[in-house]
């Protein structure tokens, strides 16, 4: 058993490895549309950007890993997904967001142009990757010097909102105004924290080997962590979220969540409070960054290992340098409709692995998860996948009892 120090490090941990870029710009921007809809809004919102990761890094501790929890449908299935979660919430996406989303903050607060957020996307690569090379010293320098200084500046950005509330909530914008819910929950999915979750697994297990926690006691161990940072993401997201509701009143045509805490922190102390702003990004974007590099980098040295990991790490440094210099809206424009397809299937194997039992039914997997990829390839997005995966589950629940598949060995 872990010490209640070591148990809050770790918590500390993985609030660091996912609170990065989207969880910093949506929460604000969904309070600053949902308006007098942000209770439903917030519930929908959190159900998928806390709740799922918190079960996806739990049911990766009960599979093992990404790849054995998807080859329960097949084995070329858990390849295939495996690579695909990776490279989505690696250098296709998640990583590069990271660095467009805090220069964007930097450049609001130092009035720096595109050639200076090249050389800053340069260098931000370079230093992250260079720390993702070690990942069992992140719960030391995640966890216990950069989380709560990340936090410490988001509670004094809080404060400063609060002198500026005059308590009016404005009415719904867009479809929060018709379904407030639905909407904040699929705004979770661009956090990509379910996603993240079911590859820092990997990371949370090197470093509860490192404080000397092993087999069932690691087991249980992680649950504790993903409940304590599940429980520092509400918090802070809570946080953020006033923000955005305070926001309202101070930022016009806002696009994004960065321009809304943008404005209000010039609002708040002016130049300084961008810039403070700007340092909470870095911070929190740097932190995702490492963590997304030093999982990906340990998949794929797996995957190929006659390529060292950190050759694999170099690659996805500089492809995800390449990317973030296309900007922070286009990369939110092409992650959501990819998003869209990979979230359903991975809910289904997230809600699976939680199941006892559940992991010898071939026929349930199988089907449940490719209704759940084809439904949500057709109709796209909203809840409308779950109708025929429900169906499929039902029918895979059947065929195990009366023909069943046994699963690969």
């Amino acid at each position: 058993m872990l010490t209640m120090k070591k148990r809050i490090l770790l918590a500390f941990t993985i609030f660091a490895m996912f609170f990065g870029a989207g969880n910093l710009i949506f929460p604000p921007y969904l309070a600053y549309q949902a308006g007098r809809s942000i209770l439903p809004a917030f519930i929908g919102f959190i159900m998928t950007a806390i709740g799922l990761p918190v079960l996806s890094l739990i049911a990766i501790g009960r599979a093992g890993s990404l790849k054995s929890l998807a080859s329960r449908v097949h084995p070329a299935f858990g390849t295939a997904f495996t690579i695909a979660i990776y490279l989505a919430i690696g250098p296709c996406l998640a990583i590069p967001r990271t660095a467009s989303t805090s220069y964007e903050m930097v450049a609001k607060a130092l009035g720096t142009g595109r050639t200076i957020g090249v050389i800053y996307s340069i260098i931000f690569f370079a230093i992250s990757g260079l720390m993702a090379l070690r990942p069992e010293k992140l719960t030391k320098r995640l966890g216990r010097l950069l989380s709560p200084l990340l936090i410490l500046l988001i509670i004094i950005l809080l404060i400063g909102s609060v002198t500026l509330f005059d308590g009016r909530l404005t009415e719904a914008a867009g479809p929060y105004a018709d379904v407030p819910f639905t909407t904040g929950f699929q705004e979770g999915y661009q956090t990509m924290d379910a996603l993240a979750g079911l590859v820092f697994g990997i990371i949370l297990s090197v470093n509860l080997k490192a404080l000397g926690a092993e087999g069932r006691v690691a087991r249980k161990e992680s649950v504790l962590a993903a409940a304590g940072g599940g429980l520092l993401l509400l918090i802070v997201y809570t946080a953020i979220a006033f923000i955005g509701i305070v926001a309202e009143g101070l930022s016009e045509g806002a696009t994004n969540g960065a321009a809304v805490l943008s404005d209000t922190a010039a609002a708040i102390s002016g130049r300084y409070g961008r810039i403070m702003l700007a340092l909470i990004f870095v911070i929190a974007c740097f932190n995702t960054s490492v963590s997304l590099l030093s999982s990906c980098g340990e998949y794929f040295s797996r995957l190929v290992p006659r390529i060292g990991r950190g050759i694999w790490i170099a690659i996805f440094a500089t492809a995800s340098c390449i990317i973030s210099n296309a900007g922070l809206d286009m990369i939110i424009s092409i992650s959501s409709p990819v998003l869209t397809v990979l979230y359903p299937a991975a809910i289904v194997l997230i809600a699976l692995a939680l199941v006892p039992g559940m992991e010898t039914r071939r026929w349930t997997h199988m089907l449940s998860v490719a209704a759940a990829l084809a439904s949500s390839l057709v109709m796209g997005s909203g809840f409308t996948w779950l109708i025929p995966t429900a169906a499929a589950l039902i029918i895979g629940i059947v065929l195990d009892k009366k023909c069943p598949i046994p699963m690969a060995g």
